[in-house]
Parts: C-alpha cells; sequence; structure tokens
C-alpha cells in the first residue's frame, strides 16, 4: 500500500506545479495614449512608436518636477489645445529634423511634455524650456508661439537645443569632447571674475555660476543660435577672443559631434 501511494503523490505533486506557474504579466505602460480624439494625437502615437517616448499635453506636476533625488520648485502648465500641434511641429522642424535618426535614438527624452507656459503662478520662465533626466518640457503650446520675431525664433531654437542637449549630458547619452575638456580654464572656473575675463579665458557664458557643464551648454546654445558671420562678427573677433580659445572650443565640439555622431551643429546656428 505505501508503495503505491509514493508515486501517486509524486504525481500530485508535479500537476499541482505545472498548474501553479506564473504567467508572465504584461507591463503597464506609464502614461496612455492617446491623450485625445484630435489629428495630432495619430502624429503623437507613431512618434511613441518610433522612439519609445511619451509626447504628453496633460500631465502632473510629478511627471514635470520629480527628478529621481530632488524635485524642481517651478512647474509647467498643460497646453492649450488649439497649440499642441503648433509645438510639435516647432521641436520638429527647429530640433529633429536636423539630427541623424541613430542620435535621435540615443538622446529622445523619455516624456516630452507640451506645456502652455512653464514658470511659478503667472511668470514665464526666462527661456520656456525645462529639463530633467527623465523629461524635456517645451513651455509654448500657447499663443504666444504664433507672435516670435525672427531673432525670437532663433533664441528659442538655441535654447530648445541647449534643453535637450542637458538631459542627453546627464544621462550620459552625449559627452563633452575631450579638446573640448582640455581648454577648461587654467585657473578654474570659479576664479573668474567678470565677463570680460571670462571671454578672455574660452568662456561664453552669462550665468552667475560656471562649471563644465554650463561652459558646454553655453557652446551648443552659442553653435544652433548664430550663423557663423554673426560669430565672425561677435565672439570671434580678436578683441573679444583675445586668446582664440572661443574658437578652439568652438572647433572642439563642432569637429567632434560632425566626426562621432554625425550631427552638424552649425548647420542648424545657418538656419534664418
Amino acid at each position: 500500500m505505501r508503495l503505491y501511494l509514493f508515486p501517486c503523490i509524486l504525481m500530485l505533486l508535479a500537476a499541482c506545479g505545472k498548474e501553479s506557474a506564473p504567467t508572465p504579466t504584461p507591463p503597464v505602460p506609464l502614461h496612455l495614449l492617446p491623450q485625445g480624439n484630435n489629428p495630432v494625437d495619430d502624429t503623437i502615437m507613431a512618434f511613441h512608436l518610433r522612439y519609445k517616448s511619451y509626447v504628453l499635453y496633460r500631465f502632473s506636476h510629478n511627471d514635470y518636477a520629480w527628478n529621481y533625488t530632488s524635485t524642481k520648485t517651478d512647474t509647467a502648465f498643460n497646453a492649450n489645445p488649439a497649440y499642441i500641434d503648433t509645438a510639435l511641429q516647432f521641436f520638429r522642424r527647429q530640433l529633429t529634423d536636423y539630427y541623424p535618426e541613430a542620435f535621435l535614438q540615443k538622446t529622445m527624452p523619455f516624456r516630452i511634455l507640451l506645456a502652455a507656459y512653464i514658470g511659478s503662478g503667472s511668470t514665464r520662465s526666462a527661456s520656456g524650456y525645462a529639463s530633467t533626466n527623465g523629461m524635456l518640457a517645451i513651455g509654448w503650446a500657447d499663443s504666444t508661439i504664433l507672435n516670435k520675431t525672427p531673432a525670437e525664433v532663433k533664441d528659442m531654437r538655441s535654447q530648445l537645443h541647449r534643453f535637450y542637449w542637458e538631459r542627453a549630458y546627464r544621462t550620459l547619452s552625449v559627452e563633452v569632447p575631450p579638446a573640448f575638456q582640455a581648454l577648461m580654464p587654467a585657473v578654474g572656473y570659479a576664479n573668474l571674475y567678470g565677463q570680460y575675463q571670462r571671454l578672455s579665458e574660452g568662456v561664453v557664458s552669462t550665468a552667475l555660476t560656471v562649471d563644465l557643464t554650463e561652459d558646454f551648454l553655453s557652446y551648443i546654445a552659442l553653435i544652433t543660435g548664430k550663423t557663423t558671420a554673426e560669430l565672425e562678427e561677435g565672439v570671434f573677433r580678436p578683441d573679444v577672443d583675445q586668446k582664440g580659445l572661443i574658437r578652439k572650443k568652438y572647433n572642439a565640439i563642432t569637429a567632434y559631434y560632425q566626426s562621432v555622431h554625425g550631427v552638424d551643429l552649425q548647420a542648424i546656428g545657418q538656419l534664418p
């Protein structure tokens, strides 16, 4: 009797094991797309399928402010529905159209927030953009985007590229070229006093505090926002670039990204 029961018990245990095998559960998406029922939602869905990036025009404060170990102190406000497509087209025509597909696949933010504006209360941020490790916010999805002069559009474009690159740099998707790092001020960034000394040492940023990251990103904004003629008439002038360091750092960035990533940053600066 015992000899008969023992194999039966083994068979029952084996059957139970088969029945209790876990079934994989598909992951729940962090955001549900589409967010609406407009023609632009088809474009957003196609963008998501291509880059696995969520373009959101309705989002929470945490979608904007949370950055893993810190929280932004300002906020972004949901897009004006009438200008969602306009803001998205601005992003495409001013940025994605000028980067190789491989570079976009490597650097595209996980979330792109289309906001009516970014700021505190009714005060719009100076740049109109923001970024964290997980998102890029474009704060021009309202009527103000239609009233920009050509000069203002150039500035908006340069700031868009700067914030796009800031997020990419902080997530290690792009790097500061070694030749650029070799040209850091010998006295250190903290010991540069006044814009005149900064420029003579090859630092074009006007930020209150400058480090390697700020130095690098200020060049991204400069290159994508100025034509070669404007650079020659401005920061490349001998009385401004006294040691030739601005031109050397410019060359370090443009040459590196052209050769390594196929990115022509100055072509963006040449845009009207």
